[in-house]
């Protein structure tokens, strides 16, 4: 494994609890809107034209109006429930903690965009932690697409070798092999797939396991 001098948390089921709190959502409004059977776990940690193409799958048949209408009362409930219950996961503190004593340089990529990912950090106390920074709103593609950390490469002057991405999910995962990153993951909502384990340097059960592995295996470039 190459040095590293950068390490990039997505956000999202990463440092914060919010994909567990979507998860919730999705499934109330699928029961709230007659669609038990809607796989909400399916549709948690992706959003745009993916979220849309799931719903267009598992709810055939129902009209665009209605899915409209359930993709608004998600966001309408999500978005007020989580500025009153997110929370960091558990590790996410010794993690940076550990990182910052070490001298690595934190940044997040997250599919969320600016003005959220900056209040929910700031509430939780590691916004000021975080050194370069790439949200939802400033990329054209969503993750899997790698653009996210590619640019992130490019904002940081630097080789995809030198980062190394901690996420949650497939999507995230793909997004940063694309890129050239090493990866590592830790499932929150979904467990991990074949696919996932073939592009990830690791799996890891939770953030205090993937800080273990790091302690012994990472070192700083520089």
């Amino acid at each position: 494994m190459k040095e590293k001098k950068y390490i990039v948390f997505d956000v999202d089921g990463t440092l914060l609890d919010t994909e567990f709190i979507w998860g919730k959502i999705w499934k109330m409004v699928g029961m709230k809107y007659g669609h038990p059977s809607f796989c909400h776990d399916e549709v948690v940690g992706i959003s745009g034209a993916a979220l849309r193409a799931v719903m267009d799958r598992q709810l055939a048949g129902v009209p665009e109006e209605e899915k409209e209408e359930m993709l608004n009362e998600a966001r309408r409930i999500g978005l007020s429930y989580i500025r009153e219950h997110t929370a960091l996961m558990p590790g996410v503190m010794e993690m940076f903690a550990w990182l910052k004593e070490q001298g690595f340089t934190l940044c997040i990529a997250t599919t969320t965009e600016r003005s959220l990912t900056e209040e929910r950090l700031k509430r939780n106390g590691i916004w000021e932690d975080v050194s370069f920074s790439i949200c939802g709103d400033e990329v054209e593609r969503k993750k899997p697409n790698p653009e996210i950390y590619q640019k992130m490469a490019r904002l940081l002057d630097a080789e995809a070798e030198e980062m190394l991405v901690i996420e949650d999910t497939g999507f995230g995962v793909e997004a940063a092999w694309l890129a050239g990153c090493e990866v590592i993951m830790i499932p929150s909502v979904n467990p991990a797939s074949e696919k996932d384990r073939k592009m990830a340097l690791r799996i890891e059960k939770d953030m205090y396991e993937a800080l273990n592995w790091m302690k012994e295996n990472i070192r700083r470039k520089g």
